[in-house]
């Protein structure tokens, strides 16, 4: 509980310092133009802009040892969708793709598709001038995949969201927040929240930093234990409400060309709790076909 209220004082002066600044001239704004998607949390943390894009992935997590299943792994590959309908207005589908599952107890290795969550963002405030937007956003995770990887349980999860990001020349800061709310008591119920930090080198090199929160809300009905999934997997574990998981990734984004963007990072828990998550590395590719801030 110590966790979860710093969290919530460190993320609350974070947002109000970012709002505060959003109109002042002290430092150079930039462009939103400039700015790199985050990387790390890729099923969650949303982009405020709204851009045509597709964007494949590769995630790699290293199950921790304390969790149920003694260790293990699993891989996914995916590809995201977002489509611009305005410039103001975006269809996302940020999570799809096929999972392989490779415990060291409990469960067999299997592999299988993963969810699909889909929904709409829009932009709510976009200072093109002062490199600030603020975004919200609706989506839904339907219990669409295999439960043989631990997927499509439940009646699905409904997340409501807000993603904000501001330029400062060549230093940006991005922040996400949101619930995720099931649909039925079987599922666990949680919170996150994600902020981002870059900075521009030499043009195309963007070094960066993320933290990651995710708080349990309500545990759900499924499982008699105290650990939950962390981002890709909802265990409904009945005694996982009130605990989270803190995370830090670190690593960049290589814009290879103007709508091309690589990037790569390594994420390891902060907390004392890690419930599935020992490590993860994350790689993915976003490509913007009509350009970066551009419409359809």
């Amino acid at each position: 509980m110590r966790e979860a209220a710093f969290a919530r004082r460190v993320v609350g002066t974070w947002v109000l310092a970012v709002l505060l600044v959003s109109g002042s001239a002290v430092v150079e704004a930039g462009s939103l133009d400039d700015m790199i998607s985050p990387v790390s949390m890729p099923t969650v943390n949303e982009d405020p802009r709204s851009t045509t894009e597709i964007r494949p992935m590769f995630m790699y997590t290293k199950i921790s040892e304390d969790f149920v299943t003694n260790g293990g792994n699993y891989s996914v590959v995916a590809v995201q969708l977002r489509l611009a309908i305005t410039e103001r207005i975006a269809f996302i589908a940020s999570k799809d793709g096929y999972i392989w599952l490779r415990p060291d107890d409990v469960v067999p290795d299997d592999d299988g598709l993963a969810n699909l969550a889909f929904g709409f963002k829009g932009s709510l405030i976009q200072d093109e001038e002062h490199a600030f937007i603020l975004s919200g956003g609706l989506r839904y995770e339907a219990a669409s995949g295999s439960q043989d990887v631990l997927q499509g349980f439940g009646k699905g999860v409904l997340n409501p969201f807000l993603s904000v990001a501001k330029g400062f020349d060549d230093f940006h800061v991005q922040a996400y927040t949101g619930p995720g709310l099931a649909l039925t008591s079987d599922d666990s119920s949680y919170y996150d929240v994600a902020l981002h930090f870059d900075y521009r080198l030499m043009e195309q090199l963007y070094p960066l930093l993320e933290f990651n929160w995710r708080y349990t809300l309500r545990g759900g009905d499924r499982l008699p234990i105290d650990q939950e999934g962390w981002d890709l997997v909802n265990l409904g574990s009945q005694d996982a409400g009130g605990e989270s998981v803190a995370t830090i990734a670190f690593g960049g984004r290589w814009r290879i060309t103007d709508d091309l963007d690589f990037g790569a990072v390594a994420e390891f828990p902060v907390t004392s709790r890690h419930d599935i998550l020992d490590w993860r590395v994350t790689t993915d590719l976003i490509w913007r076909p009509f350009g970066w801030g551009s419409l359809l």
